[in-house]
């Protein structure tokens, strides 16, 4: 006898693509929300490296000035990363991800050995980047697993 069509499949199959790019999508998102976050954490210490090192306004060899401009770049370098990988999340989230919370612990750990009576400084803003970032796993981590 005759089997019977199943003229739904193609929509199904479309909707289970549709499903799959989405997840690799919001895995992007998640790394360039920890991207946007990461620059505007960066802002006030730019911003107080900036005014302290105003010409004629400071010696500029304290150490005070010194410790915000290495924070400073630290903070913008990171953003940086965090930029190149949201860019590579489109070809590999789960590895850019995890490459991103793992940098992004291992400078954290450097801030509390460095200098534990600063680490609490900026919590808010370190614990948004480390939500996206662990949210930006979780969705590569499901997109890579099949399903």
């Amino acid at each position: 006898m005759f089997a019977p069509l199943d003229i739904f499949r193609p929509l199904r199959d479309a909707q289970v693509r549709a499903a799959q790019e989405q997840q690799l999508f919001s895995g992007c998102d998640w790394l360039r929300v920890a991207t946007i976050v990461q620059f505007l954490s960066a802002l006030y210490p730019v911003y107080l490296w900036i005014s302290l090192e105003w010409p004629g306004h400071r010696n500029t060899s304290e150490p005070v000035v010194n410790l915000l401009r290495i924070s400073a770049l630290c903070l913008l370098g990171l953003g940086l990363v965090f930029l190149l990988l949201s860019w590579w999340a489109k070809y590999a989230p789960f590895r850019a991800a995890v490459i991103g919370l793992a940098l992004f612990l291992a400078c954290n750990v450097l801030v509390a050995v460095a200098l534990p009576h600063h680490f609490i400084d900026g919590a808010a803003s370190r614990l948004l980047v480390l939500l996206g970032l662990l949210m930006a796993v979780r969705t590569g981590y499901r997109r890579r697993r099949p399903a």
